[in-house]
């Protein structure tokens, strides 16, 4: 605009998501930032903290009049705000009527069509959906086959939901944004396809575990996309009180009380569920295809994060950062279809040194190398390649039906 350093306005900028967002971009050394929220001093302090060219600016996300205020004068608008189905669109359409690019660590939350005037919008930068979309492109990249390879993946977590988190995690359930029990099989969704499995093992969780199929809209997009002939996706619960909580959420046998409600009971579980433990947050995927001379190959990631709100704001802070060096074409588009795989990795690294990151890969007939780990944390945090496949499983499976 004037030559000056790009400005993110970075809404929710002091909450746990835009704060890791904050620290990631100002260490970037870059960027002029604007650190929105309700509550101007809490939004001084987090500014203060980071120093350089930081401001704080009070906006209420409720009020479209507020969130133009604040979106003037951005050349981005990274929304961290929450909980963010209840803010629907909004934020959305105050940054295309400033003339701002846009980024939201959720999925842009309106129903209907892109606002007017929209120019760069990257949605869906978060950890999930975001990051665990990354995880096909990652195992895909460099594949030579002439075949369509298989992917698997899951998510699994431990931890305390905030009000804020439990509020949005209810709201999503109701948007449509899997299937259950599908996979995706020879360019179609398959329904029931897949079922449930207690007592599954999946890599970097130090119990058993309980996993559900869900296919993602998400993994439904990079399957067409990558050309995969088989993908599914587990999410998979450490513990029954969560779990509990949301079946009765689901069967409909608490809808009669308030979200607020509702959302109190989800808080909690997790809480229970977690108590006395670390929390963590783990992606794990795998990817089978056949190599250049017909054997059949294995590659395989897991990425162990110990805080899923700030590895959110990583995230969206990479995609923020993207948009604002000018490396996003104009238009609409999902995180996990064009943010550089390894450079988020390289992110989450840098800006969370707690996070482990593993890669690996081999035939089936002689197993899989040695582990190419990146990342924070002791040697012992890395599991082993076996790990990553559920127990007792034979060598040529690969997470077969209820197998993690």
């Amino acid at each position: 605009m004037s030559g000056e350093p790009s400005l993110i306005g970075i809404l929710g900028g002091y909450g746990a998501v835009g704060a890791a967002a904050a620290r990631a971009l100002a260490s970037e050394g870059e960027f002029r930032l604007r650190i929105g929220g309700r509550n101007p001093e809490a939004a001084a302090r987090c500014a203060a903290a980071l120093g350089g060219q930081a401001q704080a600016r009070e906006v209420d996300a409720r009020s479209d009049a507020s969130l133009e205020r604040f979106a003037q004068g951005c050349d981005v608008v990274l929304h961290c705000a929450g909980p963010a189905y209840e803010l629907a669109d909004r934020p959305r359409r105050a940054a295309a009527a400033a003339g701002a690019d846009y980024v939201d660590v959720m999925d842009g939350c309106g129903p209907g069509p892109a606002p007017a005037g929209e120019r760069t919008a990257v949605l869906s930068a978060g950890l999930s959906p975001g990051l665990s979309g990354l995880l096909p492109r990652l195992l895909t990249d460099g594949r030579h086959s002439p075949e369509g390879p298989r992917f698997t993946g899951c998510y699994v977590s431990l931890g305390a939901f905030t009000r804020t988190g439990a509020i949005d995690y209810l709201l999503s359930l109701d948007r449509g944004y899997g299937t259950p029990r599908a996979q995706w099989r020879d360019g179609r969704v398959v329904h029931g396809a897949l079922r449930g499995a207690q007592e599954r093992v999946v890599a970097g969780v130090p119990r058993p575990v309980t996993a559900y199929p869900y296919l993602t809209q998400e993994l439904v997009s990079q399957a067409r996309t990558l050309g995969l002939a088989e993908a599914r996706w587990y999410n998979a619960f450490d513990g029954r009180h969560l779990l509990d909580a949301l079946n009765r959420y689901r069967a409909g046998d608490d809808r009669a009380a308030s979200l607020e409600a509702q959302a109190a009971g989800v808080v909690r579980a997790s809480t229970l569920d977690a108590l006395g433990r670390s929390p963590y947050h783990v992606l794990c995927g795998v990817l089978e295809f056949a190599g250049p001379d017909g054997v059949a190959v294995r590659r395989r990631a897991l990425i162990r994060g110990e805080d899923g709100s700030a590895m959110t704001g990583v995230v969206g802070a990479v995609a923020a950062r993207e948009v604002a060096r000018g490396r996003v074409p104009r238009g609409v588009h999902r995180a996990a279809q064009l943010l550089p795989a390894r450079g988020v990795l390289d992110a989450l690294r840098r800006h969370l040194p707690g996070t482990v990151v593993t890669l690996d890969e081999g035939t089936l007939e002689d197993g899989l190398a040695a582990d190419a780990r990146v990342g924070g944390g002791h040697a012992g945090d890395a599991p082993s390649a076996d790990a990553l496949v559920g127990d007792a499983v034979p060598a040529g499976l690969v997470m077969e039906e209820g197998v993690l």
